[in-house]
């Protein structure tokens, strides 16, 4: 029978979504007796300010949300120190999202696929179901083989890293160029009262504690053959599928930031504009909004209705530039709500803080800048102070 690597991948995902979700389950039994335990994704998305959804215990890409979603006060609760679960999860993410885009797959996609799907039993430790796994992973390196001609003995190793050209000379950092970063090591973590949030009738099992910000852990997912191919539609869905996932992890993110960590997703660690503009260009084809300011929004959430705001540390690398002026904003208005009397300055002062900041340069004054006017031009003159 000649090998498919699509359905393949679909065997392989819905067999992975088969053996997870008992998995998750027996995980919180204890904690929810009474409920799925998708309601966790819904205290997150409440968390998070992000509409309700309707979530289902079978579905893969809710599976996968709960290993690579901070969990509020539980952390990352299927997780080891190596953060194994999380990797094999936005490695995973991928896949599911090309699936459902209907991307087109080949051999060696498929054999990726079903080796996430057989580490990810295996760390779980479900002997039944690594069996079918294997199966599966082995029909596609036999492909796969077949295909290129090649022995066995000199099949590919997972998880190499292929760098592109672009990245020689290269410190081995994979994120854009950050003016802003703070040349002192002194840290500076956000005031303890900005997670504090109003209490809620119904305690949730992941907390009520503001979320900070979590930055996506990129993946590799391919290699630069895929930006190099972005005219071709194989490549254009397949740049499509990281960039939407990005954003449902950080959004609203800055529009450099995200073509950043798509690049990084297929192996280029320094992007050129040429190439950052052909990133955006497919998220913007994907349907996801992009503000005025260059922020991408997740599906569902915009910058009208959005009403949080995510703190972090300077030990977070988020260039105080590439933060929305509206999460700016209602730290602002989160602030000076808890403290009528602050003047600008103090205003100021705690929502740098609030971000990991504390020196006001150029490019944070800018921000602040945009965020206090977007702010007065939703509130009345009492809220905001004049400058």
């Amino acid at each position: 029978m000649l090998f498919d690597p699509k359905l393949s991948v679909s065997a392989g995902l819905d067999h992975l979504a088969d053996r997870l979700n008992p998995i998750i389950a027996a995980k919180f039994a204890t904690d929810l007796p009474d409920h799925p335990w998708t309601v966790v994704l819904t205290q997150l998305d409440q968390l998070a300010g992000k509409p309700p959804k309707l979530y289902s215990a079978t579905d893969l890409q809710c599976q996968l949300k709960m290993f690579t979603r901070r969990l509020g006060k539980l952390g990352y609760p299927f997780d080891d120190n190596r953060q194994t679960v999380g990797t094999l999860g936005r490695e995973l993410t991928i896949v599911r999202n090309a699936r459902a885009h209907g991307d087109p797959f080949t051999c060696l996609d498929a054999w990726r696929a079903h080796d996430y799907c057989f580490r990810l039993l295996e760390h779980f430790g479900d002997k039944q179901g690594l069996e079918r796994s294997n199966e599966l992973r082995q029909e596609a390196l036999v492909a796969y083989v077949e295909e290129q001609g090649i022995a066995p003995a000199q099949a590919f190793s997972p998880s190499q890293p292929i760098v592109s050209p672009e990245s020689e000379g290269l410190d081995g950092t994979n994120s854009l160029p950050n003016p802003e970063k703070e040349t002192e090591y002194e840290l500076v973590s956000p005031d303890p009262e900005v997670f504090i949030r109003e209490p809620v009738a119904h305690p949730s099992i992941i907390g009520n504690t503001r979320l900070s910000f979590q930055p996506w852990e990129p993946v590799l997912v391919g290699d630069i053959s895929v930006l190099d191919d972005l005219p071709k539609m194989t490549a254009k869905q397949k740049v499509r599928a990281v960039a939407i996932e990005i954003v449902e992890a950080e959004g609203p993110i800055h529009v450099d930031r995200l073509a950043q960590h798509v690049a990084t997703s297929f192996g280029v660690r320094k992007l050129y504009s040429n190439r950052a503009t052909k990133i955006i260009r497919q998220a913007k084809s994907a349907g996801l909004l992009i503000d005025g300011e260059k922020f991408v929004w997740p599906e569902g959430v915009t910058p009208e209705t959005w009403m949080e705001f995510r703190p972090n540390s300077n030990e977070v690398d988020r260039p105080f530039q590439h933060i929305s002026p509206t999460e700016i904003a209602n730290a602002m208005r989160f602030l000076k709500g808890h403290s009528p009397n602050m003047s600008d300055e103090e205003l100021n002062i705690s929502t740098l803080r609030t971000f990991g900041r504390k020196r006001r340069t150029k490019q944070c004054a800018i921000q602040l800048e945009k965020a206090i006017a977007l702010l007065r031009s939703q509130s009345t003159p009492h809220e905001v102070g004049q400058s």
